[in-house]
């Protein structure tokens, strides 16, 4: 599965061509020839998601070795789960495999049911737009009313509308940017875990630690422990 996060491009699969852009996803199956061309200048970004189903259960899933493209508007939900799963790829342990096929279900439930009827373009627009901004700048003393304010939106409108096109709070959101940034510093050699929570906007290392080990179910010092076997 191809979805892509920004700019455009020209995936053929088997000579057959998909411009493809942000607001869809595209489906390929197994074997297939590719060739690829990025369209414009807009810096192309995407994610690839390979997903396996065992041979005796493909008589059930006769769209598994075809190619095809779903439409899904802008559900701002879709790249969110998307990165979700890519973080969730570095947790060691059976949990976190079985966290990465539930939160992979839970992305074919939001692209097909995003493409049956998206809500209205110009609010997923915002949202989107929102995500970005909290995305930079997580490491801020961010709060709802800042983001709100930053996009001429009153505060309480702006959470409704941000937990309905991504499934979670503007705050549950920020937290999960910072911890998926605190997991990528606490692989990079020499960082203590008081440096990573200041670099990911926690003053107080012991209120990090205890939103990390929410978040991911281990301490920092585990996960650090984890990457390094």
């Amino acid at each position: 599965m191809v979805i892509p996060f920004s700019g455009s491009a020209c995936f053929t699969f088997d000579g057959k061509p998909y411009v493809i852009e942000p607001g869809m996803v595209v489906h390929a199956g197994p074997g297939m020839r590719l060739s690829k061309e990025v369209i414009g200048d807009r810096e192309w970004e995407y994610a690839v998601i390979h997903y396996h189903i065992p041979q005796h259960e493909r008589n059930e899933y006769p769209l598994f070795h075809k190619d095809f493209s779903l439409v899904h508007g802008h559900s701002a939900k879709v790249p969110h789960l998307v990165r979700q799963i890519l973080d969730n790829q570095s947790i060691p342990g059976a949990a976190a495999k079985f966290q990465t096929k539930v939160l992979f279900l839970s992305l074919l439930q939001e692209i097909f049911t995003a493409a049956c009827g998206q809500p209205g373009h110009e609010d997923s627009k915002l949202i989107e737009e929102a995500m970005g901004y909290i995305r930079l700048n997580y490491a801020d003393e961010l709060t709802v009313q800042k983001v709100a304010d930053e996009f001429s939106t009153e505060r309480r409108q702006f959470s409704y509308l941000f937990k309905r096109h991504t499934g979670m709070s503007p705050i549950h959101y920020l937290i999960e940017c910072r911890i998926s940034k605190a997991k990528e510093l606490l692989g990079s050699p020499g960082c203590s875990v008081k440096q990573v929570a200041g670099w990911v906007g926690y003053t107080d290392s012991l209120y990090f630690s205890k939103a990390f080990k929410k978040y991911t179910g281990v301490s920092p010092s585990e996960y650090r422990d984890g990457i390094a076997l």
